[in-house]
């Protein structure tokens, strides 16, 4: 046995087990099945986003995560600055249609962030990879050359983001039909530029290729004269960040998670730690159980706007805690107000974990595109600066330079007996409550993996509570005492792409390799 890959789409979690297959480790599997998202979920991300790598060696236990997620724009530029003559920044609203409900998203030139995707990834595969670049690349290379069928799921995908692949020749050419409709499921798709970029990327020096290729591609496509904010002073000093992981205790688990400037790790140890105080797990009715995880998760959202501002403070655990206390005791007065612009969260995310025990999970994002292509390379540009969850305090509110806050939090999870759980979600602001409830299904609970990730959601966001119904004993009758805090409740009767996709690798206690993959997001896995 070599181990196991669980992913987002069949042809990332392929990718991963041919890693596997050929020899290499766990981080050689993750890196490979990141760079085959571009086949399998090429319209949900692409690799002008950013994301995060957290990498466990088997040998000494030693945690280490690769920050590879984008930087604000505007270094050295002018549109921050008075005076000179700049076209006006491309930013604009395009409308999802998601049938009950209409959502505003922000896309063109100016809403992209500096990219660390393919920078950061190969700064990961020198740090940790064991086998050569172009065999790491290889099947992400063959699927964009030979072709892959769209799957179910990413046609549905494709669907709701007509209006934003539309903005592209490149998306319309892959993604839509000559009428400017969503490809249907079965359809072909294909990217031979992206090949491309890929083989070159793999057969030439890497860093030298993006130095003097990529980006001078990106300063020249999203930089002032045409509308954006990136310059060339941005892409020279974007730098991949090493780090040391947050680490911290959930019942028989040691917990690690993605640290500063990351916000997602910072709030999951918040929700586990109140889940604690509030005595859950609970062996009473379902009712009370969600009651409870409702007013933590409560808790946990009225602290959002101040979690940025206390990351980098030794005493930050001390003062959320204090503060989500605080909340908790107010927790039966008046909800909340009404609930803020939330993203469709276009991320993915892959756990793998090899023969050995080594573990490695990625978490990969590009918002959902900002309607451009870097030219002549087939990659879609990221839309992060109009990702209204990454600017809760409005657009353009950003410091030149600085890498910009995630909620995405690719963690490990360690049982005191040995048992080992790579886990991670993509969800966006969801990413929080959906790990927050599996982890502690996994180290609280002791529930079998699949059974966790298949485990109804809640997720609390700005006085709106929204919870999947289906496998309830009650079934929506027990989240009415739940109901009390919120001034809405939106209930979903089957498992939702809204509530993420989390997708686990395990090496249990008894050496026995297993995953699950979370089927709301086409979860996959593979046991190799």
């Amino acid at each position: 046995m070599h181990g196991v890959v669980a992913g987002s789409s069949r042809e990332s979690v392929a990718a991963g087990a041919e890693l596997l297959r050929a020899g290499g480790t766990a981080v050689d599997a993750a890196i490979a099945a990141a760079f085959a998202t571009s086949a399998g979920d090429g319209a949900i991300t692409s690799l002008a986003g950013g994301g995060a790598l957290i990498v466990r060696q088997a040998d000494d236990g030693a945690v280490e995560v690769c920050d590879f997620f984008a930087n604000a724009p505007g270094l050295g530029g002018r549109r921050f600055a008075d005076g000179g003559s700049l076209p006006a920044l491309d930013f604009h609203a395009v409308e999802v249609d998601f049938g009950a409900t209409r959502q505003p998203f922000h896309i063109g030139r100016g809403a992209a962030a500096v990219p660390g995707a393919i920078p950061g990834l190969v700064a990961a595969w020198r740090r940790w990879g064991t086998l050569p670049l172009a065999t790491v690349l290889g099947p992400a290379v063959r699927c964009l050359r030979e072709g892959v069928p769209l799957g179910e799921f990413h046609a549905h995908c494709i669907g709701l983001l007509t209006s934003i692949l539309g903005s592209s020749p490149l998306g319309r050419e892959r993604f839509l039909d000559a009428d400017g409709h969503a490809r249907p499921a079965g359809s072909l798709f294909v990217n031979p530029s992206l090949a491309d970029t890929l083989e070159r990327l793999g057969r030439e020096e890497p860093e030298r290729f993006y130095e003097t290729e990529l980006a001078p591609r990106i300063a020249d496509d999203f930089g002032e004269e045409r509308g954006g904010w990136i310059t060339a002073e941005d892409l020279r000093r974007w730098r991949p960040e090493f780090r040391a992981p947050i680490e911290f205790r959930h019942g028989d688990s040691r917990v690690f998670s993605n640290p500063a400037p990351s916000v997602g790790g910072r709030f999951i140890e918040l929700t586990l730690g109140l889940f604690d105080e509030l005595g859950l797990p609970l062996s009473t009715e379902e009712p009370e159980r969600h009651l409870r995880v409702t007013a933590a998760l409560r808790a946990v959202s009225e602290l959002r706007d101040e979690v940025p501002d206390l990351l980098e403070r030794s005493d930050a655990p001390r003062l959320l805690r204090r503060r989500a206390r605080e909340i908790l005791e107010g927790v039966a007065g008046a909800p909340p107000g009404g609930a803020g612009e939330t993203s469709l969260g276009n991320t993915v995310h892959i756990s793998v974990v090899d023969a050995v025990g080594n573990a490695a999970g990625v978490t990969i994002s590009h918002g959902e595109g900002n309607g451009h292509e870097i030219d002549r390379t087939g990659i879609l540009m990221n839309n992060f600066l109009g990702e209204a969850d990454l600017f809760p305090r409005g657009f353009h509110r950003f410091t030149p330079g600085e890498r910009l806050h995630t909620m995405m939090a690719p963690g490990i999870v360690v049982g005191d007996d040995g048992a080992l759980f790579v886990v991670g979600s993509g969800g966006s602001n969801r990413i929080r409550t959906a790990l927050s409830q599996v982890i502690s299904a996994l180290a609280r609970e002791g529930i079998d993996p699949q059974a966790a990730v298949e485990r109804p959601r809640i997720h609390f966001e700005g006085g709106v509570l929204s919870a999947e119904t289906f496998g309830l004993p009650g079934g929506a009758r027990d989240l009415d005492p739940a109901r009390r805090l919120a001034s809405r409740c939106d209930l979903f009767d089957a498992p939702s792409l809204f509530f993420g996709g989390v997708n686990v690798a395990c090496r249990l206690a008894d050496g026995t390799v297993t995953g699950a993959a979370d089927l709301r997001r086409n979860g996959t896995v593979s046991i190799v």
